[in-house]
């Protein structure tokens, strides 16, 4: 009898939830999330740095590393771990260590097989040190770009999944990639300014075989963009130029040529596709390219040219997987209060997030929830284009999306559903959190 009412007041709470003016949300039952159907896993960095896996209720907790060690001065030894990134079928996730004594820093690289709970080190050094990774296609290797001590470039690596020799790639500062769906190639975008290798655009090839690495190079001039972007069914590649004086979004065939023009931008921009392929976003930034991506959102539909704009300083945004409706960040400068979470003293100025979810068929928005981010979730959305190609904040089931958030009690991660008819529910303490593709 017990749990048929905890059923009935479970299915209340969806129902009422589904019938809510707009802008209304309901708090969600604590039931709600023991009987809702769980969809992929969570990973998240915890308040005491070590790596976590659940799924969207808490449930299923592993915990897969125990020996993080958070310094209460500068000179106290760490240990943390960070960039928790999921393989492409869900069944691995890799991750960054750093420990550091005061003198000395090493980086390793892990990766945590759900299948068999193992963790295996299968990348280590005190030269270079991992700041992305992105899975192959295939999942069999992990492509990574690393620092070196001088910090004056940046190194592509891989190295398979089940640990081995590495290969070096290229190497370019700043440097973005996007991985062509069938994993023999890559285009790469890389050098420019602040490296002394020239800006280029490139496919790179890798014989797996041989480790052998051709590049070839594509004749344009580049426009200010980061990460080129290969279509999900590989097809098409978007990418940035300048033409007849006007910064362009183009894309290309799988050979780079036959550009169509998709929309012009101001100074600089980023761009994602949808996971159909069916559309591309873009963001429309008239910030100085130093200033970040920041500006009016554009959603293009490549078969009609039908254009959804929203006119907000859009900050980043990911695609759902059923490429149907699109989260997008809007920033905006928080008023000072001295309470919202212990640190007011901080100099400079404190910044929230507007996180909406936008209907592309419709082209109607509904908000979701209002909050400061964490300083781990705020670094990522300058390179949300290249985070697009290797990371999702979204359910697979396309019903919620986690975020990580500063409060009253510290860092936590939250689960917010897609719907905006319930509040955010509190899933842990932690800094930084990303679902699985599957």
């Amino acid at each position: 009898m017990k749990k048929i009412l905890v059923c009935v007041y479970a299915l209340s709470a969806l129902l009422l939830a589904s019938c809510l003016p707009k802008g209304v949300q309901v708090p969600q039952s604590p039931l709600l999330s023991t009987l809702e159907r769980k969809s992929g896993l969570i990973s998240y960095i915890g308040s005491d740095g070590n790596m976590y896996v659940s799924d969207q209720a808490g449930g299923h907790l592993k915990k897969l590393t125990e020996d993080a060690v958070i310094p209460q001065s500068q000179s106290d030894p760490l240990l943390y771990y960070q960039y928790p990134t999921w393989s492409r079928d869900g069944s691995q996730l890799a991750f960054i260590g750093l420990k550091s004594d005061g003198t000395q820093t090493e980086s390793t690289m892990m990766v945590a097989n759900l299948d068999d709970d193992s963790v295996n080190q299968i990348y280590k050094s005190k030269s270079e040190h991992p700041i992305y990774l992105n899975w192959s296609p295939d999942n069999a290797n992990l492509s990574f770009i690393s620092t070196t001590i001088s910090r004056q470039n940046m190194i592509l690596q891989s190295v398979p999944a089940a640990g081995g020799e590495r290969t070096i790639l290229d190497t370019g500062s700043p440097y973005y990639w996007s991985w062509a769906p069938d994993g023999r190639v890559m285009i790469v975008h890389a050098g420019g300014a602040t490296s002394s290798a020239p800006e280029h655009l490139a496919f790179l090839s890798v014989d797996a075989s041989s480790e052998t690495v051709t590049e070839h190079g594509l004749e344009s001039t580049l426009a200010s963009f980061q990460a080129p972007a290969w279509s999900p069914d590989g097809s098409r590649i978007a990418w940035a130029r300048v033409s007849e004086e006007k910064n362009e979004i183009i894309v290309t065939d799988a050979a780079g040529e036959n550009p169509q023009t998709l929309g012009t931008f101001a100074k600089k921009t980023a761009f994602a596709w949808s996971s159909d392929g069916t559309r591309l976003a873009y963001i429309n930034s008239e910030q100085p390219p130093d200033a970040g991506t920041i500006g009016p959102m554009h959603v293009v539909d490549l078969e009609t040219s039908e254009e959804i704009v929203k006119e907000e300083n859009v900050v980043a945004f990911f695609w759902s997987p059923s490429g149907e409706e699109l989260a997008y960040f809007i920033l905006l400068q928080a008023q000072a209060d001295g309470n919202s979470s212990g640190d007011s003293a901080q100099a400079g100025p404190q910044y929230v997030l507007n996180l909406q979810v936008l209907d592309v068929t419709t082209g109607e928005s509904r908000e979701l929830f209002t909050y400061r981010p964490t300083q781990q979730f705020l670094s990522i959305l300058p390179y949300f284009d290249q985070y697009h190609q290797s990371a999702t904040i979204w359910s697979p089931d396309n019903n919620n999306l986690v975020l990580s958030f500063l409060g009253q009690s510290g860092p936590g991660i939250a689960v917010v559903a897609a719907s905006g008819k319930l509040e955010p529910r509190l899933l842990a303490q932690g800094y930084l959190a990303f679902w699985s593709w599957e």
